[in-house]
């Protein structure tokens, strides 16, 4: 198993409090649909 480094942990926790990392169902502008969203 892949064990994260810690500037990667820092840089999702990061992405993740400031809303730019979302999880749910989205649907991208090619019309596939996402389990993630980063804007």
């Amino acid at each position: 198993m892949y064990e994260l480094k810690e500037f990667q942990k820092t840089f999702i926790e990061l992405a993740l409090q400031s809303h730019a990392l979302e999880f749910g169902k989205f649907t991208l502008k090619s019309g596939r649909s996402s389990p993630y969203f980063f804007n």
